[in-house]
This record gives structure tokens, C-alpha cells and sequence, in this order.
């Protein structure tokens, strides 16, 4: 699919992005995430990798309506970067930003994280790219060598993108099982009206060190919880001493790379030789 048809799709849902609603998806069955747990075990990591000086300059890379850019403003964060292909996400990211008290001095380029001509190389003390631009863009490989290319020496790169594997049994309860095929044979599935590329932990680790990035951990958001049917997490996640022992369950084991492979989501951390 051309990516100006991608581009096109997240123009058209960007307003309701944030509030889950985006295009619908294919099948049923499908995109079971645990996102509250995701979202907490990706955070915990994106802190831990942060550059000490608040003055750093940071690119939030498919960074979409910002979440995750104001998350770092809110830390004292103020140059910052948001790179998206749609422009239609960093609208809704500027809309976002500018109701911040918080001072800030964020930047919304449009670009295509496989070349992005935009920014010299040796430019940004920290990188992000979560929750699937990099599958999104079909082309891990040039993602990441941009994303090294970009990053100054010593840099933390920090990517999170949907697992392979973790769709499969998804896929066969939607009785999809050409999916499933599809998906094994070519790393490639379609849910949403568009191609994404799915990676095993192994894979993008190749694509790291290609880029000349050194990778320090590998973590899987969550391991466990996406397994869970929805219905009973929403029970369970009400409860909020069962949810606190959920997630301490997720921390002791996300890096377990005999697990990460079938998590929801893998998240990468690696650091420019």
C-alpha cells in the first residue's frame, strides 16, 4: 500500500485517535492489548533511558498527537521534536501542547521516518518511536538507520513496535487463518485497512546493530496481560491492589526474552556507538 494511502487513514482518524476511535478492525477477536499495562511497562523504560539535562533535545519520531511528547514535558522537558507522516496526528498534537501550562518549545515536522531529510545527522541527545511507526512504515531497516543516523554519540534510541507472534492465536479465533499464513510467511498483517510489519525481538536487535546502535534491553509490554480476555481484565484492572500485583507481575518478567516474542508489544533501547 502507498504511503500516502497510510497517511490518509490516520488524516481521517487523527481526531479521535486518543479516545480509541480509529479505523475498525477486520476481524473480530483481534487487538487484544492490555494498553494500561503497556502504556505503564513502556513509560517505566522511556524514564529510565531520559538524558539528565531537562535542555535536551528530543525527537519524538511518528509521535502522532503527542501523548507520549507531552509526557515528557510534564517532566521538564521543553525541546522537543514531533516527526509524523499524517499531518492531520500533529495537529491534534499541537491542539494537545498548546492547552500545557507548562512552558515548552516543541517543533512539528512532517517527514517519513524512513528518510528523514529534515534533520542532519548527530542531531538529538534521545529518540522515541513508540507504538508501531516503525512496523507502520514497512520498513524497519531504514527507520532504524535514520534513527542512528540522527542520533548524536551516546544517545539512548528507544523503539516500540507490535511482536509477530502475538497475533497469531488472535488470528485463529477470527478463524482467519490465511492471516496466520500471511503473517509467518512475510512478517506482514493487516488489521486496520493497512499493512504493518511485525517483528520477532531477534530482528529488530539485527536492525540495531546495523544502525550502529548498541543494544542494553529488550522488553516486552506486557508479556502476560494481552493474553487475558478483555472482559476480564476490565474486572480485574478495578480493583486496584489486583492491578498493582498485575503489573509487578509484568515488571519481574518483561525482559524475559523467552517471553517477549509473544508480547503485545516489543520495546527496544539501544545506544549510539
Amino acid at each position: 500500500m502507498p504511503k500516502k494511502k497510510v497517511e490518509e487513514i490516520f488524516d481521517k482518524y487523527a481526531k479521535g485517535y486518543s479516545t480509541g476511535e480509529f479505523a475498525p478492525c477486520l476481524y473480530e477477536h483481534v487487538a487484544r492489548t492490555a494498553m494500561s499495562f503497556a502504556d505503564d511497562i513502556t513509560w517505566h523504560y522511556l524514564q529510565k533511558y531520559t538524558p539528565i539535562d531537562k535542555n535536551s533535545y528530543i525527537l519524538d519520531a511518528g509521535g502522532g498527537d503527542g501523548y507520549w511528547a507531552q509526557k515528557f514535558i510534564e517532566l521538564g522537558y521543553s525541546e522537543i521534536v514531533i516527526a509524523d507522516i499524517s499531518q492531520g496526528m500533529l495537529d491534534q498534537a499541537r491542539e494537545r501542547l498548546n492547552k500545557l501550562s507548562h512552558k515548552h518549545n516543541t517543533q512539528f515536522i512532517k517527514a517519513d521516518i524512513t528518510d528523514m531529510r529534515e534533520f542532519r545527522s548527530n542531531t538529538f541527545d534521545y529518540l522515541f518511536s513508540q507504538y508501531d511507526a516503525v512496523s507502520l512504515c514497512m520498513d524497519p531497516q531504514k527507520a532504524l538507520l535514520e534513527f542512528g543516523r540522527i542520533s548524536k554519540q551516546g544517545a539512548y534510541v528507544v523503539v516500540s513496535l507490535d511482536t509477530k507472534f502475538r497475533r497469531v492465536p488472535e488470528f485463529i479465533e477470527a478463524k482467519q487463518l490465511e492471516a496466520v499464513r500471511r503473517l509467518l510467511k512475510t512478517n506482514v498483517s493487516v488489521e486496520f485497512g493497512f499493512p504493518q510489519y511485525n517483528l520477532r525481538w531477534e530482528e529488530l536487535s539485527d536492525y540495531y546493530e546495523m544502525a550502529g546502535l548498541e543494544v542494553v534491553e529488550t522488553v516486552g509490554t506486557p508479556v502476560f496481560m494481552h493474553q487475558v480476555s478483555e472482559s476480564v481484565m476490565k474486572e480485574l484492572e478495578q480493583d486496584p491492589e489486583v492491578r498493582k500485583e498485575l503489573l509487578a507481575i509484568e515488571m519481574e518478567y518483561c525482559t524475559d526474552k523467552s517471553l517477549i516474542n509473544n508480547a503485545g508489544h516489543l520495546q527496544m533501547i539501544g545506544r549510539k556507538k
